[in-house]
């Protein structure tokens, strides 16, 4: 027997269907999630998870303070990642799940002294696991390897129960502000342990996503996370504007 789709995505489903019709025309607005509450009779989260079904079909996209407005009427293939500020970053981890794959504690090498600011030796927690998006039935978008100090230890549960970023469940707990967020983008091979949990051949395309995150610019990285995604199946889509000018 096959199971039945989720609310959110057969709410996403229509939503698409009059996208592609012209009755929301690349362009438009989506209804707020208040007039989608009322349209389908269902909670806040049923359609924050259809808006997010929508802009990882690559055919929505939102802006703080402006709402989420349709970018495409053809969705495209695979997970689209589109993050364009620091709050944009924490609303995409609440849209996404985790899976707890491994944790335990190592000695920083140099290079990962110097990332993270502290003295080679330096007692590190790294946590391993497997980012999907917000359908159950989904495949693994993301192999993630995080490192922080081992005094963080107690936030690993959080990091797999809780639908937030880990930088923000960091925050609450420890009191590291997000200040900045430094990311790295480039291209790799899968290396047997990540192709293996993303169900890839090894040596296959990579895209590799490393984000270190501070209190401050000035200040070093407290957490560093890299994921490891297989290159067929994700695309990082960003938008550069000219600010207004008075």
């Amino acid at each position: 027997m096959s199971r039945a789709a989720p609310k959110y995505s057969l709410i996403a489903d229509q939503l698409l269907r009059e996208i592609q019709a012209g009755k929301l025309p690349v362009g438009a607005l989506l209804p707020t999630e208040s007039e989608l509450m009322r349209a389908y009779g269902v909670s806040r989260h049923t359609v924050r998870n259809a808006v997010q079904d929508l802009k990882s079909r690559g055919v929505a996209a939102s802006r703080q303070g402006q709402g989420s407005r349709v970018i495409s009427d053809r969705p495209a293939a695979g997970f689209v990642e589109r993050i364009q500020s620091i709050s944009e970053l924490v609303a995409f981890a609440q849209e996404t799940r985790r899976e707890l794959v491994d944790s335990g504690f190592v000695d920083a090498d140099e290079e990962l002294a110097r990332k993270l600011g502290c003295a080679p030796g330096r007692r590190l927690l790294r946590v391993k696991m497997i980012r999907y998006s917000i359908d159950p039935s989904s495949e693994p978008v993301a192999f993630l390897t995080f490192f922080m100090d081992a005094l963080f230890e107690t936030a690993i549960e959080a990091f797999s129960t809780q639908q937030r970023s880990a930088a923000e469940i960091i925050s609450e707990q420890f009191g590291y502000e997000i200040g900045s967020v430094t990311q790295t983008v480039w291209a790799d091979a899968l290396g047997d342990e990540a192709a293996g949990l993303l169900g890839e051949k090894p040596g296959g395309p990579a895209l590799v996503i490393e984000r270190d995150y501070a209190v401050s610019p000035d200040s070093a990285p407290h957490m560093t996370v890299t994921s490891v995604c297989a290159a067929h199946n994700v695309r990082i889509v960003s938008r550069f504007t000219t600010p207004n000018r008075t």
